[in-house]
C-alpha cells in the first residue's frame, strides 16, 4: 500500500500501528503527531515502532498532508518507507 503526502493542507490523518519507518528521502524528516511529541527522523535511519496518529510530516521547513479523502489506518507490525518524488512524499507499505 502507497499513502502519498503532498503540500496540499489536509486534516486527514494516518494511523500506524507498531510500524517501523525507514527515511529513505535523503534528509530528515519530523513525523507531526497529532496527541505526541514530535519524532525527528534523520536520513537514511530507521525508527522504533510507532503507534501514534500522523498528522503531517515536516521535510525541512515543508510539511506535507496525507493526499487521501479519509483517515488512513496501517496494519498491525508493517514498515513503511518514506521517499521524495516530484514534490511527493512516498509513504510505503509493507509487511
Amino acid at each position: 500500500m502507497n499513502i502519498c503526502f503532498t503540500e496540499t493542507p489536509s486534516r486527514k490523518t494516518v494511523k500506524p500501528s507498531k510500524t517501523v519507518f525507514l527515511n529513505n528521502t535523503g534528509h530528515d524528516v519530523t513525523l507531526k503527531f497529532v496527541t505526541a511529541p514530535d519524532l525527528v527522523l534523520g536520513a537514511y535511519t530507521i525508527s522504533n515502532g510507532v503507534s501514534a496518529a500522523i498528522d503531517h510530516i515536516r521535510l525541512g521547513v515543508t510539511d506535507f498532508y496525507s493526499c487521501h479523502s479519509q483517515n488512513v489506518a496501517i496494519p498491525a507490525e508493517c514498515t513503511a518507507v518514506l521517499t521524495l518524488s516530484n514534490r511527493v512524499l512516498t509513504m510505503a507499505v509493507s509487511g
